[in-house]
């Protein structure tokens, strides 16, 4: 009876090891740096573990699957799903809060009107940023950073590529130029203390990187966009690679009549990219950029205007008292 009970003892006792699944792993940064003191809950808020100064963590489980959740501060709450087997090993990274001084813009991901090249839409997972617009196309690009006037962007440093194409990068920074947000790949943007390598402008750095030539020998991309007040625009890129030469260049054509009177604009941009790559590590490239538009500006409102706009205003107002 004795070695019955015993048996029934460990057997109980393995099925109880065996019921244990093994849960370690690291928690870094998304520059790969371990955090320390992540809190690991399960879904209905039960702390399981939390890292360490190397941003090791490791705890036991009786489920087969598991939602987890790595919470800290100042970084973004992450939810995990893991189905458990004998022993399962993570890496779980972790995003900073909006807070971080170097972001970076997927264009093609983007869900923003494009053919417009509408700012507000393409920069507002950016935290922080003062957007106006003076015009209906996206020619003229107005970004500031926090308590800074964003008026040609005049407190960044306006990067293609690389390099500068302000007007004047040491006297009076403004941009007069924005690349066609179609033929672009990504925006980086570069701010606070990192941002004083690139230039002397408090807001940091903005640079427009544009899309990588095709590695068929030809491939051809138009597309034309038609809109309210007279909006027409052409996008048609041209990208291919043959052998050691490969190129990418693009034309964009709008124009429009505007919101407002005398708001008409006319624009052609026009990019080049030729690359000649001799061995693995040296490249050879040369780019043109062309743009020539006409932008009118409608004037501010006359007295006549200003007080037709208060009159009708308030005709509106007595009628809708008379209707309530």
């Amino acid at each position: 009876m004795k070695s019955r009970i015993l048996v029934l003892f460990f057997l109980f006792l393995q099925a109880v090891v065996y019921g244990q699944y093994k849960i370690s792993g690291v928690v870094v940064s998304d520059d790969n740096r371990p955090i320390n003191k992540v809190q690991i809950y399960n879904e209905s808020g039960g702390l399981l573990g939390q890292t360490g100064i190397l941003g090791k963590f490791n705890f036991s489980s009786e489920k087969q699957a598991l939602k987890l959740i790595f919470y800290v501060e100042e970084y973004r709450l992450k939810n995990v799903f893991i189905e458990l087997k004998d022993f399962v090993n993570l890496k779980v990274t972790l995003e900073t809060f909006a807070g971080k001084k170097t972001e970076v813009i997927l264009v093609n991901q983007s869900t923003a009107n494009l053919a417009a090249n509408n700012a507000r839409q393409i920069f507002n997972q950016i935290a922080g940023l003062n957007i106006f617009q003076n015009d209906d196309a996206g020619l003229q690009l107005n970004i500031g950073g926090r308590g800074l006037d964003p008026n040609r962007t005049a407190n960044f440093n306006t990067r293609q590529n690389g390099y500068d194409i302000s007007a004047d990068v040491l006297g009076y920074p403004e941009s007069y130029y924005t690349p066609a947000s179609e033929g672009l790949d990504e925006i980086q943007i570069v701010r606070g203390a990192a941002s004083l390598q690139y230039g002397t402008q408090f807001g940091g750095l903005i640079n427009f990187i544009t899309k990588k030539p095709s590695a068929k020998p030809l491939e051809v991309i138009t597309r034309n966009t038609v809109g309210s007040f007279g909006l027409f625009s052409n996008f048609t890129s041209f990208s291919g690679t043959k052998g050691s030469f490969s190129y990418y260049s693009y034309i964009n054509y709008k124009k429009g009549n505007g919101f407002r009177p005398n708001s008409n604009f006319d624009s052609k941009n026009v990019f080049g990219h030729l690359a000649y790559k001799p061995n693995e590590k040296d490249v050879l490239s040369l780019e043109v950029t062309y743009l020539d538009y006409l932008a009118k500006q409608a004037g501010g409102l006359t007295d006549k205007t200003f007080n037709g706009c208060i009159n009708f205003r308030i005709k509106r107002i007595f009628l809708l008292i008379y209707l309530a």
